[in-house]
């Protein structure tokens, strides 16, 4: 039996399966955070999928699926969707809601995890996004003697539509794993380690899962919708001002690159780094794209026309997805 009674995808507005699309070729399918070193061996150039359409805050709404494992009950499995929710509820780049219905008394049980901030129930006239995802936990043991190593793989088969245009975006399988030590006694009871009769162990076991496995949705909407936002104040072509901040999913010294949009073409003028406040960010620019006559150009009329973002529209995209604080753990985002 499902846990919750969530309102389907296909049921909120008909959508229509016309294709997907994959994260651009720039892209580390696992890592989603750049420092300049990393951008300083790439081309300056615009990532895939950027559209300044998707600059504002989009509503994300999650609609998960099947959950099953061949170690863990229905009660657990319900336990650990509602932690993966819990996890993607801190995105700043989205406003995520939820679309578990009105189960209202599987809410009220999980009350003492204290920590849970659930997204409301979605309003579907204003659903940008819907992620769904069917997940599965697979255990495999392997023995050296009275010392056991379980190996917990969890596989996510993730789609995300856009709500505007009723097209699947992407469709991705996606896998995590977390392992887990045991130690037996002669007659193969466990002594020590990992105890699935624990609640505090199998609770902690699934937290871990679920952050692995909501960095791993969260890269690929990164990857389709970037954060970025208008240049609205510029110091020559050192310093800019961006118009969104942390708030909207720009992180500390998240890499993004600056581009003008000149008689309906974007030129991707260099790369810069960006230093947020709450709803704004400060762009230092280190590289300029100057190997490009285009971008030359444009860069020159920028530093000789002090009033040139008053004629002309300036943007900046960022590569990756801005990581929650609670994420930023090497054991945790790292592949192996």
């Amino acid at each position: 039996m499902r846990l919750f009674s969530a309102i389907g995808a296909s049921a909120l507005l008909g959508i229509v399966v016309a294709g997907c699309a994959g994260p651009s070729h720039q892209t580390n399918p696992n890592i989603t955070v750049y420092d300049r070193d990393t951008m300083g061996d790439r081309p300056i150039e615009l990532p895939g999928n950027y559209s300044t359409e998707n600059y504002g805050r989009l509503v994300l709404a999650l609609d998960p699926g099947s959950m099953t494992s061949n170690a863990f009950d229905e009660s657990n499995m319900g336990y650990m969707s509602l932690r993966l929710q819990s996890e993607m509820s801190k995105l700043k780049r989205f406003s995520v809601v939820a679309l578990h219905g009105t189960n209202t008394s599987r809410l009220a049980e999980l009350a003492d995890l204290g920590e849970l901030e659930l997204p409301e129930p979605a309003d579907p006239t204003k659903v940008d996004l819907v992620a769904n995802w069917n997940l599965n936990i697979h255990a495999e043991e392997e023995i050296d003697g009275r010392d056991k190593v379980i190996t917990f793989i969890c596989s996510i088969n993730l789609t995300c539509t856009d709500m505007r245009t009723k097209l699947v975006k992407f469709s991705k399988d996606l896998d995590c794993r977390v392992k887990r030590e045991q130690t037996t006694s002669r007659a193969g009871t466990v002594i020590g380690g990992f105890q699935y009769r624990n609640k505090a162990d199998v609770q902690g076991l699934l937290q871990d899962i679920a952050t692995q496995a909501a960095i791993r949705i969260a890269n690929e909407l990164g990857n389709e919708y970037p954060v970025g936002g208008r240049i609205t104040g510029m110091l020559g072509t050192d310093m800019m001002t961006l118009d969104k901040g942390s708030e909207q999913g720009i992180a500390k010294g998240m890499q993004m690159v600056v581009y003008a949009n000149v008689g309906g073409v974007d030129v991707p003028l260099g790369n810069a780094e960006a230093a947020p406040s709450t709803n704004t960010a400060q762009l230092e620019m280190w590289r300029l794209n100057t190997g490009n006559k285009y971008a030359a150009k444009v860069l020159k009329q920028m530093e000789e026309d002090p009033s040139w973002l008053n004629k002309n529209k300036l943007y900046a995209v960022g590569y990756g997805m801005a990581m929650p604080p609670e994420w930023q753990t090497k054991s945790l985002y790292l592949p192996e």
